[in-house]
């Protein structure tokens, strides 16, 4: 492996770990798109909800936000709305 090949995995990794909660926010708002309303913009949601993660309480609001992004993967619409209300309530969109 050259040195610029382990270079490049290293800061693919790295940036994959850092966009965790990003990919959690973005997960949770297509599936609000996709289940609720086709109008809503994603990247304005998912930058509210990192804005409501950094706002106060961080470590308790990323581990909500994670929660329900666990939640409603690979979950219909209806079981979204049945089995996650609990870990989404409260995440802005």
């Amino acid at each position: 492996m050259t040195l610029r090949t382990l270079t490049l995995t290293t800061l693919l990794a790295l940036g994959s770990l850092l966009t965790g909660c990003s990919n959690n926010a973005d997960s949770i708002c297509e599936k609000r798109q996709s289940c609720f309303d086709d109008n809503l913009d994603t990247g304005k949601c998912a930058e509210k909800i990192d804005q409501w993660v950094e706002d106060k309480d961080e470590d308790k609001r990323r581990e909500k936000v994670e929660d329900c992004a666990r939640c409603i993967d690979d979950r219909s619409c209806a079981e979204v709305l049945e089995s996650c209300l609990d870990e989404c309530f409260d995440i802005p969109s």
